[in-house]
């Protein structure tokens, strides 16, 4: 189910809290907010996804500190056509 993030609007028209609600793609839009009954518009983000294997996991999974303790060296080239060893 889509993930769809909402803003409550207050009494003189201001902004109030965010909020996210997981609904059916089907489902029509909120006009007001389930809990406090305040009038609410949808918020359009650009959508993301998280997963266990994404471009920030890897980064971490690959960092210095890690390949140390798995026994790895990171290599990096000199410049010299030889390389310098990182960790």
């Amino acid at each position: 189910m889509p993930l769809r993030r909402y803003i409550a609007i207050k009494a003189d028209g201001s902004e109030g809290d965010e909020f996210e609600v997981d609904l059916p793609s089907d489902a029509p839009d909120f006009t007001v907010h389930p809990v406090t009954q305040e009038p609410c518009r949808r918020v359009l983000v650009t959508p993301s996804l998280t997963i266990k294997y994404g471009e920030g996991a890897m980064r971490q999974a690959v960092s210095d500190k890690r390949l140390a303790q798995a026994g790895f060296q990171k290599l990096e080239k000199d410049g010299n056509g030889g390389w310098t060893k990182i960790n």
